[in-house]
Order: C-alpha cells, then sequence, then structure tokens
C-alpha cells in the first residue's frame, strides 16, 4: 500500500544525537522508510564530533533516494573553546529552566546547538527523531514547517541512572511532556517501555520494536574445549550492568569455566576493571575483547557457550527496556541468563532460551550457571530454542514489517 501525505510522495527527515555507526536503530528505520511506496525521498542526520571521520554503515549504503547529512558537534580536542562556551550556555539554559520551566534545544546536550538549522535545511514533511536529545529541535522544525513528528523511544529516558542528575530527569520529563502527545506515531525498545509511556504522558500505546539482528542462516563454529560466558556492552564497567556480579560468580565455579567481556574501556582505560579481576584471583580466566562491529555482533556471541545480561535493579530504565544483546545472543545459539526484570524475563519466557535470576545476588547467578555447566543436555536445548525463536520471530525484518506498517498507518490516519 502506497504512503502519502495529501495525494503526494513523502519527503522523510531521520535524525540521531549519535553517530550512524553507534546507533542500533535510526539507519535500519532509514533504509526501511527508503524502500517505502510513496516516500520519495530520506534525510538521515546524524552526529559526529568537529573533524571526526564518519564511518560507512551498510544499512544505509546503495538507497539513491537516501541523502545522509552529519551535524558536527565541538569537543574538548577539536573545539575546546567553542564546547566550554557551550557549557556556559547550557548552564544559563538550565537555570532558566528550574525558574521558568522552558527547555531550550541545548539544555539536554550541548551537542545539539546546531541542529535546527540542519534540520531546517532537510526540509521535510515528517520528522522520526531517535534519542531524547533529538526529540525538541525535531519538533520545533516539524512545528515551523507544518511537518508531522515521530519519536523512537530507544530507553525510558527519565530514569537512566549512570550519573542522570534530577535537572536532566525534569528536563526529559518536560519535553516528553510537551511532545509525546503531538507525535503521530511514538515508538518504544519494548512492551514494557511502551506501556510505561502511555501511563505517564496519557499517549496511546507506542509500538514496541525491539532491537533484534537480522536473520542470519549460518553460524560460525563454536570451540568445544571450554564453557565460556560472554558478557557484553557498549562499555565495560563495574556499574549497574552487573559485570561484578559475573567476576563474584565466577569465583565459586569451575576453573575450567571462563568469562569473556567485550566493550570499549572507560575513561580510565580499565583500571578499575583489572584491579577487581587480580583482587579476586581470577586473571586467567577473564578475557577482555575489543569493540565489535555492529554486522558483527552474532558471529561475535556465537563464539561462547552462555550470554549474560545481568542488569540490576532500581533503574526503571532497566527494569523496562530489553537489551539488543539478549536478541544477539538468541541469534547466535546461546542459551541465556538474565536478571529477573520485567523487560529481560518477559523476552526469555517467549523465548524459552535461558534462565532468570534475582537482580543482584551472586548466589542465584551462581547456582543457575552451575545448573548450565552440569547439565549440558539443558543448556543445549535452551540453545536450541533461543536460536529457533530467532529465527521465527526474534529479527530484525520481521521488526522492520511491523514499523513499515505503523508509519503508512500512521501518516495516513494523521493525514485523513
Amino acid at each position: 500500500m502506497s504512503t502519502a501525505l495529501n495525494g503526494r510522495p513523502l519527503r522523510v527527515c531521520v535524525c540521531s544525537s549519535l553517530a550512524a555507526a553507534a546507533e542500533p536503530r535510526a539507519p535500519r528505520h532509514a533504509a526501511t522508510l527508503a524502500r517505502t511506496a510513496g516516500v520519495s525521498s530520506v534525510v538521515f542526520v546524524d552526529c559526529e564530533p568537529v573533524g571526526g571521520e564518519r564511518r560507512p554503515v551498510q544499512a544505509l549504503a546503495g538507497f539513491e533516494n537516501l541523502t545522509w547529512e552529519t551535524h558536527r558537534y565541538a569537543t574538548r580536542v577539536a573545539a575546546p573553546g567553542q564546547l566550554l562556551a557551550q557549557r556556559l550556555r547550557q548552564s544559563l539554559e538550565r537555570r532558566w529552566f528550574q525558574v521558568t520551566g522552558r527547555v531550550s534545544t541545548g539544555a539536554l546536550a550541548t551537542r545539539m546547538y546546531g541542529m535546527e538549522r540542519v534540520l531546517d535545511w532537510a526540509a521535510a514533511d515528517v520528522y522520526l527523531a531517535h534519542n531524547i536529545e533529538t526529540l525538541l529541535p525535531a519538533a520545533r522544525v516539524a512545528r515551523r514547517l507544518g511537518a508531522r513528528l515521530m519519536f523512537d523511544s530507544m530507553e525510558f529516558h527519565s530514569d537512566m541512572g549512570d550519573g542522570q542528575t534530577a535537572v536532566e530527569r525534569a528536563l526529559v520529563r518536560a519535553v516528553e511532556h510537551e511532545w509525546l502527545p503531538q507525535a503521530a506515531l511514538v515508538l518504544a525498545s519494548s512492551d514494557q517501555v511502551a506501556e510505561a509511556l502511555a501511563a505517564e504522558y496519557g499517549i496511546r500505546r507506542p509500538l514496541a520494536l525491539y532491537n533484534m539482528p537480522p536473520r542470519l542462516a549460518e553460524l560460525p563454529r563454536r570451540a568445544e574445549e571450554r564453557f565460556a560466558l560472554y558478557w557484553r556492552n557498549a562499555v565495560v564497567g563495574l556499574g549497574q550492568r552487573g559485570l561484578e556480579d559475573a567476576l563474584l560468580a565466577l569465583t565459586r565455579l569451575p576453573a575450567e569455566v571462563r568469562l569473556h567481556v567485550q566493550g570499549r574501556l572507560p575513561e580510565d582505560g580499565g583500571r578499575a576493571l583489572r584491579a577487581r579481576i587480580g583482587e579476586l584471583g581470577v586473571g586467567e580466566r577473564v578475557v577482555v575483547h575489543p569493540p565489535y562491529a555492529p554486522e558483527a555482533a552474532v558471529q561475535e556471541a556465537a563464539r561462547h557457550t552462555v550470554g549474560l545480561c545481568l542488569e540490576r535493579r532500581g533503574v526503571r530504565n532497566h527494569d523496562l527496556t530489553v537489551s539488543n544483546k539478549l536478541f544477539d545472543y538468541h541469534m547466535a545459539g546461546l542459551s541465556v541468563v538474565v536478571s529477573d526484570l520485567p523487560g529481560l524475563r518477559g523476552v526469555v519466557e517467549r523465548s524459552g532460551g535461558g534462565v532468570w535470576f534475582e537482580p543482584g545476588s551472586v548466589d542465584e547467578l551462581t547456582a543457575k550457571l552451575r545448573l548450565l555447566y552440569e547439565d549440558r543436555a539443558l543448556q543445549a536445548r535452551l540453545a536450541e530454542q533461543a536460536r529457533a525463536f530467532a529465527l521465527r520471530e526474534g529479527n530484525r525484518e520481521r521488526e522492520m514489517e511491523k514499523f513499515g506498517a505503523a508509519f503508512q498507518a500512521a501518516v495516513r490516519g494523521v493525514a485523513g
């Protein structure tokens, strides 16, 4: 079925506050829209530091009707003077918000200064914003141009934990309260986030789209000599993602069990992690891998035996969201051990691909890992069920079918 606005083809702008290569959802949405009947052109806008090199993204390649523009922002390395001025401006704007309740474009993130100019240039009929920082600039441009606003809530942005301040939480709530009810379509990263946003802001339930990998028909051969646990995150740290719980559990498991950790090292270069590994005496049993290329996520996971999602309780975002790594584990044919949080447990109950434990309980985590280590038939059965779920429904192709249909319905509904 064709998508059109008032009888003419659409120009759509898909924007993100992240670099395209670091953005799990916006490029696939842009690519889906570029293939949608009735969409004449797509402008994809991402963000990179001043002077930074734009990395290629496979999902955006090969489209004659897709234009990729990058908004450049100041950093301490490339433009320290400009960044200092922007931080001073942001500080004043945050104080203004605390007094008046009015939010400005850069109050949430200095990288958004100048973003509206790029979005204005796109001159689109529909703006699909990703990440909370882009919602306000996209909404303002859409209002000026008489365009339609859509938003992808990849997180529960008003309670992120990990250093989010009270002022930042209040800014997020103010932006979402004003603009989510005006959006023609809101997406969410899980059923639980969708339900929470609907309850919080009195909006129609957003469409839940999970961060799933493409179907992968064949997997690399797995090394069989050891029982390999796999924990992955964007940044490797001893915070709310439960890595320290995995290290503690490792000390109580047989010596042949190895823990593989993958991701970008934090600002300290991994000193705190190495120190903790040394204190626990597991240095020879922990392997830290450099970050993976996004298109190789499933292949990287497939080298191991059990995938770990160990988020701790207390941050609403962790309670409600489902990390894309869980679906990568499923596609890779790993059995999984996950925290008993609504988002994570809901997926594992559907897939039958793993077990769950009380978040933060090293005793219970150890017991579940030992169960899979000792009962290899159970571990193999869970892995088989995880892989079957991924091929059947836990894949990007199925999710993008849902997205395309929802986009078309939203445009027709708003237009008509």
